[in-house]
């Protein structure tokens, strides 16, 4: 029996027993997100791009939780675990699942690149709703109970957690490729590098990313400082680049002048994995005398190391996790229980709860219905989806009436209308209603990643705090009619315009 199949050995020890079975060309294939199977080794084919930050993600059904800023907002380590828990036994399930049908494909794996413990220190961020806020101490909490959950506690790794993005990745994010993050030494130590300090040598976090942008003009991905702080902390899983983040150094920040040049530099500072192409360029710079065999084959070493911890040359207890594992009752009730905790009151004057003997409610707004405001950026798909409306309708026994009230952010609802083609039929309603429920707020199409939305807000980052256009005049023409309002925001960040006439906000 090779010593890489011996369970009796480290699995650095392992790791290294396979990594020199294999040729230079083939070790570096491996340091590629969608690597190559080893069949001398029994080792299928490995896309390491996986997504779990509030539920297993762009893999179809699975439990979701709500978005990470509102999950910190419970302020409950516990239920935070098992949020992270049932997303890695689903994550298991469907891997089993997958791999039996010889799916190898990206969204697949064992490797989730979650959490984001960046620090929301603009509001104006598009993926704060991404992270768990901006205090150091509560993202470090926070994370610490996510990556213990996502890695289980037994001989194995149930999937593989990551520290993202290290470091000082707060915005802008349409200059995200080019920015350079000028910070203090004590504002790194005090703000931006506690979280990732925390999951590193509390949690045992098995792999770091490394963030688009330079800090102090040093890429992120090959920052001596950053990687020095990594070996400072007693870091010992793999490094990953964000996906195509080694490409900048040549094309955006103009550091080096090639690909290979680039591949060279990440390899040699400390990036195990490139997420993106550039580390086909790997054997160019060894040709080139820009790195070593012994570079290669260290980072190698390291991507083996956490395929033999989540155990994939074993036996392991999670091999027969079944598929029926994902979206339970029992998830679901943590998920809809976690939707509770996260859900914030920020003012009533006396109007809520609402009273069972209301005759007439207009639910007003364009998240009232809406699927896509529920469900964050990162996501998965639910088996069950239940809207503001929905939830109104099953809980109130009287009429129940419904508008849309206005676009999410355009002037009018039909590009042949007129704009606020909809407002009158809102405001009839309200006048017909004993109480107005106005929901409004953002969504994934508002605020996020750089190139995840397609509009006039577009870069994930918003101008300002401000709800769109389109919502504040709906808001103040039904503010206008003097019905008791109750204002349900659904929105990541702050929103500085919900106003003081309604009688109750929950956001």
């Amino acid at each position: 029996m090779p010593d890489y199949h011996d369970p009796n050995l480290t699995a650095q020890e392992r790791a290294e027993a396979l990594t020199d079975t294999l040729t230079v060309q083939q070790q570096a294939e491996q340091l590629k997100y969608d690597a190559p199977a080893i069949p001398s080794a029994g080792l299928p084919a490995y896309n390491w791009w996986n997504e779990g930050l509030h539920g297993v993600a762009r893999a179809g059904t699975a439990t979701m939780f709500p978005q990470a800023i509102g999950l910190a907002a419970m302020f409950d380590r516990e239920m935070l675990r098992k949020c992270a828990d049932i997303t890695s036994t689903e994550a298991r399930a469907k891997y089993n699942a997958a791999s039996r049908h010889g799916d190898r494909d990206i969204y697949k794996g064992l490797t989730l690149w979650a959490p984001n413990v960046n620090i929301f220190r603009d509001p104006r961020w598009g993926r704060g709703h991404e992270t768990y806020g901006e205090d150091p101490y509560l993202t470090s909490e926070l994370g610490k109970e996510y990556v213990r959950g996502l890695q289980g506690g037994g001989k194995y790794l149930k999937t593989a957690a990551c520290a993202k993005h290290f470091a000082v990745h707060s915005g802008p994010e349409a200059e995200r490729h080019t920015f350079d993050a000028q910070v203090s030494p004590k504002d790194i130590e005090e703000t931006y590098l506690p979280a990732f300090r925390a999951l590193v040598k509390d949690a045992h976090v098995e792999s770091v990313m490394g963030a688009y942008n330079l800090v102090n003009g040093e890429p992120a991905c090959a920052s001596p400082f950053l990687m020095g702080k990594l070996k400072e902390w007693g870091f010992d899983g793999y490094f990953t680049s964000d996906c195509w983040a080694i490409r900048d150094f040549h094309t955006t920040h103009c550091i080096t002048a090639t690909a290979p040049e680039s591949a060279a530099l990440a390899l040699k500072a400390g990036c195990d994995m490139n997420c993106g192409n550039t580390y086909l360029h790997v054997l160019a710079a060894l040709e080139k005398g820009l790195v070593s065999e012994e570079d290669i084959r260290r980072a190698c070493v390291h991507v083996m190391r956490t395929r033999i911890r989540l155990g994939q040359l074993d036996k392991t207890e999670y091999d027969d996790i079944p598929l029926t594992a994902v979206s339970t009752e029992e998830s679901k009730r943590h998920s809809l229980e976690c939707a509770l905790r996260s859900a914030v009151l920020l003012e009533n004057n006396g109007i809520l709860p609402l009273s069972d003997k209301l005759g007439t409610i207009a639910v007003i707004g364009p998240n009232a219905d809406s699927r896509e405001a529920l469900t964050g950026n990162y996501n998965g798909t639910a088996d069950e989806y239940v809207t503001f409306l929905d939830g109104i309708r099953e809980r109130f026994s009287g009429r129940i009436l419904y508008s849309q009230g206005c676009h999410l952010y355009k002037d009018r609802t039909q590009g042949l209308a007129q704009p606020g083609d909809l407002y009158s039929e809102a405001l009839a309603m309200a006048e017909c209603a004993d109480v107005v429920v106005a929901c409004v707020g953002l969504d994934a199409t508002l605020e996020g990643e750089e190139g995840d939305t397609g509009n006039e807000f577009s870069s994930g980052d918003k101008p300002d705090l401000r709800l769109p256009e389109s919502q504040r005049i709906l808001l103040r023409k039904l503010e206008a009619l003097g019905k008791p309002l109750v204002i349900g925001s659904s929105a990541s960040r702050l929103l500085s315009c919900l106003r003081r006439e309604a009688r109750s906000t929950l956001r």
